[in-house]
C-alpha cells in the first residue's frame, strides 16, 4: 500500500459472480462454542488436491474485493479469502487495528485447516496480498515459519501495492483525518477510485478501513526473523504509492529467493487489471522457487521483472 492505504473496493454484482457469492463456505464447519472467534477464511472454491491460494485484500476490503480475480484465475486452484471482523455483515465483532494479532489469528486457522498442504508431500499453499493484504500476509506467512519452520518449501508469498514492511510510514497518518478530508486524500492518492467514493463507504465500511489504515501506519517490524519461504513482489508501475527503492526493500525481510516482477496497473490490480494480474499470479503460483533477475530500463539496471503481454 506504499505511503498510502488504499480504500475498499467492492467486486461483484455482476451475474457471472453472483454464484461465488452462494458458495462462499466458512473454513471450519466443526461446531463451535458459542464464545468462539469466528473463521476468517470464506472458501470461493476448494477442489481436492489442488494447490490453496489465499487472498487478503487491501484495506477497507471485503470477501468481494476477491471474487473477480478468483473468476480470472484457473480453476484447478483452491482459492479463499480472509473475511476480517467488521469487515462484513456475516463476519461479527469490532475491526481489529493491529496486523500482527489478525495475522496470528489467520494463521492459527491455517494451520489447523490446511497444515497437509504444507507438509512436504503437500499442494502448497499462496499467500497472496495486495495493499494492506501484503502486510498480512506478510505476518501471516511469518507465523507460520514460526509455529513450524518446516513449513517454509511449501509456502509462498506474493505482494503487491506495499511497501516493505522494513520502511516504517513517513507520511501523516491517515486514520484520524476527519471523514471529508480522509475521502479527499485517499482519492488524491488512488484517483482510480473516483468521485463516488463516499457513496461506497458507509459507517460499517469507513470502521473498517480506519483500523485497517491504523494497523498499517502504526506497524513496526521489530527484530522479526526473515521470511524463510520463497516470495514473489509485483511492482505496479501505474502505482505512484509505492516506488522501486520500496519494492526492492523486500529483500531486506527475506531470507529466502525473492522475485521481482513489474505489471501495468494501479493500486487495485484485482479490479483495474484483473487479466493481466490473473495470469502472472498464476504463472508465479504454478512456478518453482523465483529468482530474482535484472532487465534494464531507461538505461540502468531494474530489479524487475516485465510481465508478458499477451
Amino acid at each position: 500500500m506504499g505511503h498510502r492505504a488504499a480504500t475498499v473496493r467492492h467486486i461483484g454484482g455482476c451475474c457471472p459472480l453472483a454464484n461465488f457469492v452462494m458458495n462462499l463456505i466458512p473454513t471450519s464447519r466443526r461446531a463451535q462454542p458459542e464464545a468462539a472467534a469466528p473463521a476468517l477464511l470464506r472458501w470461493v472454491r476448494r477442489p481436492a488436491g489442488a494447490p490453496v491460494l489465499i487472498c487478503f485484500p487491501h484495506a477497507g476490503g471485503s470477501v468481494l474485493s476477491c471474487l473477480g480475480l478468483a473468476a480470472a484465475l484457473p480453476a484447478h486452484l483452491a482459492i479463499a479469502t480472509v473475511a476480517l471482523p467488521g469487515h462484513a455483515p456475516d463476519v461479527p465483532g469490532a475491526p481489529v487495528a493491529d496486523a500482527r494479532h489478525l495475522a496470528a489469528r489467520v494463521a492459527e486457522e491455517i494451520a489447523a485447516e490446511l497444515g497437509t498442504d504444507l507438509a512436504p508431500q503437500g499442494a502448497g499453499l499462496t499467500l497472496l496480498g495486495n495493499s494492506f493484504g501484503a502486510l498480512l500476509a506478510f505476518e501471516t506467512a511469518l507465523a507460520l515459519e514460526r509455529g513450524d519452520a518446516a513449513r517454509a518449501p511449501r509456502l509462498r508469498l506474493v505482494v503487491s501495492g506495499f511497501r516493505s514492511p522494513s520502511r516504517p510510514p513517513f507520511e501523516a497518518p491517515l486514520h484520524r483525518l476527519p471523514r471529508a478530508v480522509l475521502l479527499a486524500e485517499l482519492r488524491e492518492c488512488f484517483g482510480a477510485i473516483g468521485p463516488d467514493l463516499g457513496d461506497l463507504i458507509g459507517a460499517r465500511e469507513e470502521t473498517a478501513l480506519r483500523a485497517d489504515l491504523e494497523a498499517c501506519e502504526t506497524y513496526r517490524l521489530g527484530d522479526a526473523a526473515p521470511l524463510r519461504c520463497a516470495a514473489s513482489v509485483i511492482r505496479l508501475t501505474a502505482d505512484p504509492s509505492v516506488s522501486v527503492a520500496e519494492c526492492e526493500a523486500w529483500r531486506e525481510v527475506c531470507a529466502g529467493p525473492v522475485g521481482f516482477h513489474a505489471l501495468d496497473a494501479g493500486h487495485f490490480p484485482w479490479s483495474g487489471a484483473t487479466a493481466a494480474f490473473a495470469r502472472l499470479v498464476s504463472e508465479l503460483v504454478a512456478s518453482a522457487r523465483p529468482a530474482a533477475e535484472v532487465y534494464t530500463l531507461a538505461g540502468r539496471s531494474a530489479l524487475f521483472l516485465p510481465a508478458r503481454e499477451s
